[in-house]
């Protein structure tokens, strides 16, 4: 990715803003996490007193389990989108030393965590069209968008699906965007010691968060698994959302992927010179020729240095990420189980 000129920077800069559901949490007490567990409750506790004060027949044959996992998702989804951008602005601080001072990174770093309103608008907007279209699909046996034919659960779910699916747009739109800003700024590094990669570690920080999110969200999701409707639907869904993870991890990293790359270049054609050089000291029998041996182990770890800037146990730590959404539905499995037997 090339970084933008000064004209499109000032322009982009003009038109980006803090997206107010960041600033409504910013009044808040407490961190993201905090924060969305105390919206779950009180959705929760909002749904099921006022459930209890208008309940009849209809209501009480309301899918209870389906609305829960509404709430669930109703309270995450705007958390994990906060939660991303604050990251993405403590990892570009904690990277700022190691990226250059130009003007045009510096328009980057400034805009990190800022957004454009109509593209935030856009994501939105898609999301919300993906919820019609899943709750059109999935429901049988009645028009989903006629409020008269819904019982109780069924007109929360329409009024809370769009609402998360709007804020998962959002969210998946500034996962990518964020870290295409991150990758970017790492053109901007002069030059990279493949000895030690530590300075770039903020970055995998980044692409593990937007991985997590990622799985968080398909773990909610997979509670839907429960219900017989939605097996087939959730089968085709969990491909995107480990293609997702998968890009979430990598994107941040693909700017420094591409700097060690070239660093590697350069090493190792300073190993072939320098091997070139010490085998025709070596034939004219000079005393004072650069150890070959040497020269083959040192051009021997640096092909041993991974492009991606992370180690094998941030491989395993994705890997299990990614059975989060398994252990969720399993969990879940055994709670209602669990709860079925105690009303029994």
């Amino acid at each position: 990715m090339q970084l933008p000129t000064n004209n499109s920077d000032e322009s982009a800069l003009t038109l980006c803003i803090t997206p107010w559901t960041v600033k409504v949490y910013d009044t808040l007490p407490g961190k993201p996490l905090w924060i969305g567990i105390g919206v779950a409750t009180a959705l929760l506790l909002t749904f099921i007193l006022s459930r209890l004060y208008l309940s009849d027949t209809e209501a009480i044959s309301g899918n209870f389990r389906l609305m829960i996992i509404h709430i669930l998702l109703t309270a995450f989804a705007p958390s994990a989108y906060v939660y991303l951008l604050s990251v993405s602005k403590q990892v570009a601080s904690d990277m700022a030393p190691a990226f250059g001072n130009g003007p045009e990174c510096q328009a980057i770093l400034t805009r990190i965590g800022t957004h454009v309103r109509w593209r935030l608008i856009l994501a939105g907007l898609t999301g919300i069209l993906v919820s019609v279209y899943v709750t059109t699909v999935v429901t049988v046996g009645s028009d989903p968008w006629i409020w008269q034919e819904q019982n109780f659960d069924a007109k929360w779910m329409r009024v809370l699906g769009p609402l998360f699916c709007g804020w998962l747009g959002c969210f998946s739109y500034v996962l990518v965007a964020e870290s295409s800003r991150l990758s970017a700024l790492s053109d901007s590094i002069d030059s990279v010691d493949l000895l030690d990669l530590k300075p770039y570690q903020p970055l995998i920080r980044q692409g593990l968060t937007n991985a997590l999110s990622v799985v968080g969200v398909a773990s909610i999701v997979s509670l839907f698994l429960l219900e017989p409707g939605f097996v087939k639907l959730l089968i085709q869904l969990s491909v995107p959302f480990a293609f997702f993870a998968w890009i979430g991890l990598m994107l941040p990293l693909s700017g420094i992927r591409r700097k060690i790359r070239m660093a590697k270049e350069q090493e190792l054609s300073w190993c072939t010179q320098a091997l070139k050089t010490a085998r025709d000291q070596l034939k004219l029998d000079i005393d004072n020729h650069q150890g070959i041996s040497e020269i083959i182990d040192y051009k021997a770890l640096i092909e041993g240095i991974r492009n991606w800037p992370f180690n094998s146990p941030t491989l395993v730590r994705f890997a299990l990420y990614l059975l989060i959404p398994l252990a969720s539905m399993f969990g879940g499995a055994i709670v209602e189980r669990a709860l079925d037997t105690l009303l029994s």
